[in-house]
């Protein structure tokens, strides 16, 4: 017979057991909202003032999950979106494209075959991502943050193609040049020249017709590759990290390859610096002409400093350029570590009350800015030279300065950046990350009325 006192003691232990149940319950959703802000760097969704979901959705103009890994952070129509937006965006894209790779190197799932920049049937048809470690522990949580858990209808699709190209501008140099996308691997770019002037005309008088000329800007796409093998004691527990690193080297070599070929680049077999002529023809420095033998080809466009830099030698190079060195917002002085390291001395940026608190390097420690004009400092630009302002070998202790109008050239991309995975041979257990792009750089041609880049070389430092 059941007593009372029996009844009351089990109500009691229930109690206590729906207790120890409720708070066990909201330790998990405490450690799932904590991994979730952890990887997003963010508060998760529903907390705040709105959810992630929905203050990405609003920010990009997009309706769903799904939209978001085909949106481009990094383009400058979403100029204002905030950085932390961004960035949740660009982590879930990282999460989801690598557990697609662990998919397809530990869980049998097909790779890649070729390049899906403009064969999406190229891209594998990769399932079973929610079901591995990576995916449970890493992507879910980002996919609940915008409140979504779909893995298998969409995420397999359009993730591998989505977020690589978005690393890749991180403002280099390539960077500071107007972008065409090239519809083909040849484009040819119009652009005006010969502009008139608007005429006298008398009262009821009849004018003819007048035309500008136009020319064009002819842009040929080249191939820019690299990839790493991946190693063969990569296990499931150490592939994030070896591939995160991985993938960002990669892109960090690409945005290598077009910044010393936008400096120092010739494509005509004779490079002017005898040790890229010397190379292979798979250099960076010969994907096609660059601002360097761009000047040295242009009679008039060079300065020869013949000692260190002034600011004389400097106002020079930019009346060389006329009316190109007119706009200072347009100009940029490309140079290397040790002239970045002389134009501290000159007295023309070193105070506030000659150059302004923005650009005064006594108070940023570099020459952002030197006559108005913007300073953009490579490890690309030589300083290794001789009084020609060429590489020889022999005398190396020469440095030079660029002055560019950088509206007059064009970075033409055909193809933007991808990274895959692909087996490395197929009799090797072996893994490599490859990585594809196609681009173009080229501007208006140089000539005695067109001096929109100015070499000064035989710099001493």
């Amino acid at each position: 017979m059941v007593t009372k006192e029996t009844v009351e003691k089990m109500l009691e232990e229930a109690k206590e057991t729906k207790a120890k149940v409720d708070a066990a319950e909201a330790k998990v959703k405490e450690m799932e909202e904590k991994t979730v802000k952890a990887l997003t760097g963010m508060a998760p969704a529903g907390s705040r003032s709105s959810s992630i979901e929905n203050r990405a959705l609003t920010a990009f103009g997009v309706s769903s999950a799904k939209d978001l890994l085909s949106v481009n952070t990094a383009d400058e129509r979403y100029a204002a979106v905030p950085q932390e937006l961004k960035h949740a965006v660009r982590q879930l894209k990282e999460a989801c494209d690598t557990g697609r790779k662990i998919a397809q190197m530990f869980h049998g799932q097909p790779a890649d075959k070729g390049s899906y920049g403009d064969r999406p049937e190229n891209l594998a048809a990769v399932q079973g991502i929610e079901s591995t470690y990576y995916g449970k522990n890493v992507v879910a949580p980002l996919l609940k943050a915008f409140n979504t858990t779909d893995f298998g209808s969409w995420l397999p699709q359009v993730v591998s193609q989505v977020y690589v190209p978005e690393y890749e501008l991180d403002m280099t140099l390539e960077d500071k040049f107007k972008a065409i996308n090239m519809p083909t691997a040849k484009y040819t770019l119009p652009v005006v020249t010969g502009v008139t002037k608007a005429r006298k005309a008398a009262e009821g008088a009849t004018i003819s017709a007048a035309n500008f000329n136009s020319d064009k800007v002819e842009l040929e796409a080249v191939k820019i590759a690299e990839h790493f093998l991946l190693p063969e004691e990569l296990t499931e527990d150490s592939a994030p990290d070896v591939i995160a690193i991985t993938k960002s080297e990669l892109v960090a070599a690409h945005k290598r390859s077009v910044e010393a070929a936008i400096i120092n680049g010739d494509n005509d077999g004779s490079h002017p610096d005898s040790d890229i002529q010397a190379a292979g023809s798979d250099v960076a420095e010969k994907l096609w002409k660059g601002l360097r033998a761009l000047a040295l080809a242009n009679t008039g466009a060079s300065v020869n400093f013949n000692g260190p830099v002034t600011e004389a030698l400097l106002i020079s190079m930019i009346g060389k350029m006329k009316k190109f060195g007119v706009n200072k917002k347009e100009l940029m002085w490309i140079v290397g570590p040790g002239v970045d390291a002389a134009l501290m001395g000159l007295t023309a940026i070193l105070t506030v009350e000659k150059a302004g608190p923005l650009a005064a390097a006594i108070l940023n420690g570099q020459p952002s800015a030197i006559l108005g004009i913007p300073v953009y400092t490579s490890q690309f630009m030589r300083e290794d030279m001789n009084a020609s302002g060429v590489y020889d070998g022999v005398t190396t202790s020469k440095a030079s300065v660029l002055l560019v109008n950088h509206r007059r050239f064009f970075v033409g991309v055909r193809r933007p950046l991808e990274v895959r995975l692909q087996m490395a041979l197929p009799n090797q257990d072996q893994w490599m990350l490859a990585s594809y792009q196609r681009k173009a750089f080229k501007g208006h041609a140089q000539s005695a009325t067109e001096m929109s880049c100015v070499y000064g070389y035989n710099v001493a430092i």
